[in-house]
């Protein structure tokens, strides 16, 4: 519409430039929606280290896919171990939630859900059965420490959620 020689004609008119506004905004409705935006801050190359003692973890690249609805994690591990994996993270218009599907080469998977709190992207489990029959919740925040760093925190609870314990610790700092 934008470019076709048969509606040159049109382009001039600001009752088109409204139109076109609105089939762009279809095409591509999770640009325009805030809720969808909320978290474009871990966007971008990682370096990630440990937030105490900065000990290298891995690099990770955050993007933005499928008509930037989804942002994509792609993580590898540093040195040599060979883990790597992939988080999917979408806002949930029906739940109004974000969501997160975590999917790694060693088979595992796990679920988050949440939302927004105080500028940190904050997600939970439900409790999950554990191989020696325990139960594991977790709770994974993402919080912006400024333009180039994001911490990412994660904590576990085998008892229900009263008592906690850090799975990990790790800070994202910005490839330049």
């Amino acid at each position: 519409m934008s470019t076709g020689a048969d509606l040159a004609e049109l382009r001039s008119d600001p009752r088109f430039a409204r139109i076109l506004e609105e089939v762009t905004r279809n095409q591509k409705p999770c640009v325009y929606a805030a809720e969808n935006r909320g978290f474009d801050f871990w966007l971008g190359e990682w370096s990630v280290v440990t937030s105490q003692g900065e000990t290298p973890t891995g690099d990770s690249r955050i993007e933005l896919i499928l008509g930037d609805c989804v942002v994509q994690e792609n993580w590898t591990s540093a040195g040599n171990i060979g883990y790597s994996g992939k988080s999917y993270n979408i806002y949930n218009t029906a739940l109004k939630r974000w969501e997160q599907y975590w999917v790694d080469n060693t088979g595992g998977n796990i679920f988050f859900y949440g939302g927004l709190k105080d500028g940190a992207m904050d997600y939970w489990t439900d409790e999950i059965p554990q191989p020696d029959g325990t139960k594991l919740k977790r709770h994974l925040q993402f919080i912006k420490l400024g333009p180039d760093k994001v911490r990412q925190f994660s904590q576990g609870s085998n008892d229900g959620g009263k008592t906690w314990f850090v799975e990990y610790d790790f800070t994202y700092k910005r490839k330049k």
